[in-house]
């Protein structure tokens, strides 16, 4: 077995031999294709850590290098995220070898290098949707990094980009490379690269443990945070089919996900009160309570459900049911859109909230501890879905969410939401049932943010 290297790969110490998938690229783009026939594209199809960005960014570096005058672009559908990718992987890549204004200029503004032979690289993007805006672009090379964030209609971008290669006759070395995470085998993508047959087209596969530099904690923590399905396609680097019939796919009401007793509260630890905010017929304002043990499993043990209640409303409910009579710390979070307008009131839903958790004295004479955690936004539905799922059950076996019997609807969102039919990736909202499941998602990635250290980016009320 391959023994962790110290540290990552830099443009003299870079090894193909090390990763094997590696060396078989590289002996393809400089000696094995014929170009005569055409232009070699190809697909690093890999799970997360699998070494992709190295490799490109050593195969952009030395084409630089090797061909005087050469331009290779760097395309992604947006360029912030190319910047903290592929653009950083090459900075770091020949940080320790090239010497910056005598070997080459940077321009971090618009993610450019400009090598001191006359070759450079380029970035460009297109979540505007302006595909053609390339056509002006002369190049050797291009580098296209997560393919499949690419839909139908931005496949155009693969296409005009490929199309302005082979532009610089002094060049002889020519290619289009692209990585990827696996997706699903619906994706453009897969029918382009790996379900059809092409002469010019070659797919290299590679997953996590094909990297000896990861760290194992890292690893480990994939282990911990993706549901096996996923785990399929993002360590051991599979195209597969992972959409479901229900959202929360990973949800075994047969197993201990579901708790058919009590919930005992743990004073030593805090209570969590997540809202989604909802107004209109069938769209409940729903809160959930819930603690995070010790070892960080999510115990969902209340619920407050209430068709046409108000902020206030569920705030009095809360307080008659006793659910804020336990002498802890609670912690209140949920819906980002609370921020921004409110159920029915001229206040917000989260300065409601607040002012009511200030006044609110115990049955037996205490003022409340409580904090409010809430993020700028709520994110991407997907994450957070994945972030469940993983919850459920994770590819180590473990399951870390356990909703009990006095949480009826959650456990009902759990096994019954859905996402929309047809287009983007939303829930379907019509069931009075989801939107208690999306306050449980909103608390779960809180809880993350806080034990992983990440920056807390909460309102200030």
């Amino acid at each position: 077995m391959l023994q962790k290297k110290p540290s990552r790969p830099t443009l003299t110490s870079f090894d193909p031999d090390v990763i094997p998938y590696q060396k078989e690229v590289i002996n393809l783009i400089r000696r094995d294709f014929d170009y005569s026939i055409g232009t070699p594209e190809i697909l690093l199809s890999g799970s997360f850590g699998s070494a992709k960005s190295v490799l490109a960014a050593h195969i952009a570096v030395t084409h630089c290098i090797m061909h005087p005058g050469a331009r290779v672009c760097l395309g992604r559908r947006a360029l912030p995220d190319l910047k903290r990718t592929i653009y950083k992987e090459i900075l770091s890549h020949i940080d320790e070898d090239l010497k910056e204004g005598v070997h080459y200029v940077r321009n971090d503004t618009i993610a450019a290098i400009h090598f001191n032979n006359g070759s450079e690289i380029v970035s460009t993007s297109w979540a505007d949707r302006k595909y053609k805006k390339v056509r002006s672009m002369n190049l050797s090379a291009v580098i296209i990094e997560e393919l499949v964030e690419n839909d139908d209609e931005d496949k155009d971008a693969f296409i005009e980009l490929k199309a302005r290669v082979r532009r610089i006759p002094s060049v002889k070395e020519n290619f289009v490379l692209c990585l990827s995470n696996p997706d699903s085998p619906a994706h453009w993508a897969y029918d382009y690269y790996i379900a059809g047959e092409h002469d010019c087209r070659f797919v290299y596969y590679s997953n996590t443990f094909d990297n000896p530099f990861l760290d194992p904690i890292y690893i480990e923590q994939l282990k911990r945070d993706l549901d096996p399905k996923r785990a399929q396609r993002y360590i051991w680097g599979q195209w597969i089919e992972i959409a479901e019939d229900v959202v929360y796919y990973a949800y075994d009401r047969k197993t201990d996900n579901y708790v058919n007793d009590q919930y005992t509260i743990d004073e030593s630890l805090p209570i969590t009160a997540t809202w989604d905010f909802n107004i209109g017929v069938g769209k409940p304002l729903s809160v959930a309570l819930l603690q995070f043990d010790r070892r960080g499993h999510m115990h969902i043990f209340g619920e407050v459900i209430v068709e046409g209640m108000r902020t206030e409303d569920s705030c009095e409910e809360l307080a008659g049911r006793g659910f804020l009579d336990y002498n802890t710390k609670y912690i209140i979070n949920g819906d980002a859109t609370g921020r921004a307008r409110s159920t029915r009131n001229i206040k917000s839903d989260w300065e409601i909230i607040k002012d009511y958790f200030s006044n609110y004295v115990t049955k037996d004479g205490r003022q409340m501890n409580f904090e409010v955690d809430v993020p700028l936004s709520n994110g991407a539905v997907r994450a957070r879905h994945n972030a469940m799922n993983a919850y459920f059950l994770n590819t180590l076996g473990e399951r870390r969410i356990h909703v009990y019997k006095t949480a009826p609807t959650v456990d009902k969102a759990f096994r019954l939401t859905a996402l929309k039919k047809g287009g983007e990736y939303i829930e379907d909202d019509s069931k009075p049932y989801q939107h208690v499941g999306c306050a449980c998602g909103y608390a779960l990635l809180a809880y993350q943010r806080e034990v992983k250290g990440h920056e807390q980016r909460t309102i200030q009320l």
